[in-house]
């Protein structure tokens, strides 16, 4: 088409003849035919540095610079292949059907740009045998062919090996003796603030493994593990305090006892692990917190320091990357009743005595104490624990209890009891206030009546809500939830698919509580509150020539918490005695199973075709730690006044 458009132009000057004034011959004009052409979309690969390390093993990872160029382009989602394979085997990239190398992994490439691009691929060599000698790394751009009509296909590949020309290649050399790594990639505390008692029963003496049953500190570490021959490490903390480190004490699963040492076992080489921790502080660390804590200061905090420990025959490549040092902001609870805040989140009357609020409000989520106070005027006991379990960018789940009895020397006694627990769910950053549920009573003796109150509530809707003032009460209440409820959503990319992931939770929820008023004497009880949710996600692929889905065998949480209480105030006008108890129990499972993501896609490796490749995305594959049976309270006694 070009070249006819230009003959059709030049014709009526070769057919004109022009003669020149002096000697009248004809000189025919010839014109320039122009060569230029359209420019073709094209992506090449440019150049693959060298890395400075040159001598790698099998499940070691690896990191190359390398550069591409691309004209007329503007692509999404490119994947780019990479093979590790014997140089004296090199030309088997082109003219073998299955050379014999090593795929190294995908890069992927979000968007391409005209002109020269430059990136740094983090790749892995696969635990295989791979016979040791000198190797090379070649890459092919575009391996799922997204591209179409594209000018030249031979740059997008390594190439000149023939002419001894390595600009597109990186040169290294494998040693196949044993090789493994151990990595602590990141530690994380709950919602990164830690609570200890200031004063009550709890011992500051005991040295040792902890002997009470609840948690100080709950979080989780995420750990990677190269090589194939080690899957197993033991984990240490350690509380470091003014320059002093003392050792934390971890849970041990299954075992129903805290220790020094927490095991932990990796499924697979290739990816970074999610290992949750519940630890807790023997009496002498309790005491040294509370020793440097600045009541006066709004930056009391100390340092954890989390370390790996090769345990096995080998030694490890590097041990430098083994500790990870995360610093927590913790504060001492004091002579605190709970504000508005706190009972209106678990469906409690909120106080209408000023004089009975702190001005000191409670820090956050994370929060787990019990308060014992009493003078000859009043006496209050609360215990109030909330805390997260999981990570809030994959899936967690932020239960939270309280129990409150509030005594005061009036005429004709007061007593007021509550109880109540509730949940709080995350996914991919983002959550909702999923169910919670309350109880509560005010006996007053002066008017002999008392005022109740119950509350439950889903996704942040009212189920139940009822209150009064009675002379006499005996009431039930159950509610039971069981559906499937998609909550959230997101996506993520898998080698070079996006994958929008819709989820939420199904299994059920249930409340159940039982008030009664008799002869001046208050009681609730019940399992005020129990669950059993697994997450619920579906996936869908954003890359019309990709297939996929979602791999879900997972537990949020099982819960059942039970609390009894009661109040007496039938002598509190004779003998100026009100008795009272309490007891609440919590049985606890959470995050445990697998939750993962595939994808098919296809996948061209130099001369190679394959109709689909699989790759995965792993955001769980976690036992569960988090199992534990504890009585929170069980307290009788009476308050005289």
């Amino acid at each position: 088409m070009m070249r006819s458009k230009y003959l059709a132009l030049a014709m009526p000057f070769l057919l004109t003849a022009c003669f020149s004034e002096s000697d009248n011959k004809p000189n025919l004009i010839t014109p320039e035919i122009s060569t230029q052409t359209d420019p073709v979309p094209n992506v090449a690969l440019t150049e693959i540095k060298t890395p400075q390390q040159t001598i790698y093993q099998p499940g070691q990872p690896i990191t190359l610079d390398y550069s591409i160029s691309s004209e007329l382009l503007d692509t999404q989602n490119i994947g780019v292949t990479f093979m590790a394979i014997a140089r004296d085997k090199v030309a088997q990239l082109e003219t073998e059907d299955k050379p014999e190398g090593f795929n190294l992994g995908v890069h992927h490439i979000t968007q391409l740009e005209s002109g020269s691009q430059s990136f740094t691929a983090t790749l892995m060599f696969p635990n295989e045998q791979i016979p040791s000698g000198e190797y090379v790394i070649a890459a092919y751009v575009d391996s799922a062919k997204l591209i179409t009509d594209e000018a030249n296909l031979d740059d997008n590949r390594s190439r000149g090996h023939d002419s001894n020309d390595f600009v597109t290649y990186a040169q290294i050399t494998i040693d196949s003796s044993h090789y493994h790594d151990f990595v602590l990639d990141r530690a994380t505390v709950g919602d990164g603030f830690a609570m200890f008692p200031e004063f009550g029963t709890r011992d500051a003496e005991s040295e040792g493994n902890p002997t009470q049953m609840r948690s100080d500190i709950i979080g989780h570490i995420d750990a990677s593990k190269f090589g194939n021959t080690v899957n197993s490490a033991d984990v240490t903390a350690e509380i470091i305090i003014e320059d002093q480190a003392y050792t934390a004490h971890f849970w041990q699963e299954g075992q129903d006892h805290y220790a020094e040492k927490m095991r932990i076992t990796f499924a697979q080489f290739e990816q970074s692990h999610y290992f949750p921790y519940d630890i807790a502080v023997n009496g002498a660390l309790l005491h040294k917190i509370r020793q440097a804590y600045d009541v006066n200061s709004s930056e009391n905090a100390f340092d954890i320091r989390f370390t790996l420990h090769d345990t096995s025959e080998f030694d490890e490549a590097d041990t430098s990357n083994n500790s990870f040092t995360l610093n927590v902001p913790y504060s001492l609870y004091q002579d605190t009743t709970p504000n508005d805040d706190v009972l209106a989140k678990h469906n409690l009357p909120t106080h209408t005595d000023s004089a009975n609020r702190s001005a000191r409000s409670l820090p956050n989520d994370d929060l787990a104490f019990t308060l014992s106070q009493q003078t000859s005027e009043q006496f209050i006991l609360l215990d109030l624990f909330s805390n997260t379990y999981g990570d809030k960018s994959k899936v967690a789940v932020v239960p939270s209890f309280l129990s409150l009895i509030i005594l005061k020397a009036t005429e004709g006694g007061y007593a007021w009891a509550s109880s109540g627990g509730g949940f709080d769910l995350y996914m991919f950053d983002d959550s909702v206030d999923l169910f919670s549920a309350g109880a509560s009573g005010v006996a007053d003796g002066a008017n002999g009546t008392v005022s109740y109150s119950m509350g439950v509530s889903l996704l942040g809707k009212s189920l139940i809500s009822e209150s009064d003032s009675v002379t006499a009460l005996d009431e039930s209440y159950t509610h039971d939830w069981s559906e499937e409820q998609k909550l959230f959503s997101t996506t993520f990319t898998i080698a070079i698919v996006p994958v929008s992931v819709s989820a939420g939770i199904k299994g059920e929820v249930g409340v159940g509580a039982e008030l009664k008023y008799e002869d001046q004497r208050f009681s609730i009880g019940g399992d005020i509150l129990t669950a059993s949710l697994d997450a619920y996600a579906t996936a869908g692929i954003d890359l019309l020539i990709a297939s996929g889905g979602i791999g879900i065998d997972f537990l949020i949480i099982s819960e059942t918490l039970s609390a009894t209480a009661y109040t007496d105030i039938s002598k509190a006008i004779s003998d100026s005695e009100i008795t009272y108890g309490i007891d609440v129990s919590n049985h606890m499972k959470a995050i445990e199973g697998e939750l993962y993501l595939w994808v098919k896609y296809p996948g061209y490796e130099f001369c190679c075709s394959f109709p689909t490749k699989t790759a995965t995305k792993t955001l769980y594959d976690t036992g569960a730690l988090y199992n534990k049976t504890w009585q929170m309270l069980d307290y009788s006694d009476s308050f005289k006044f």
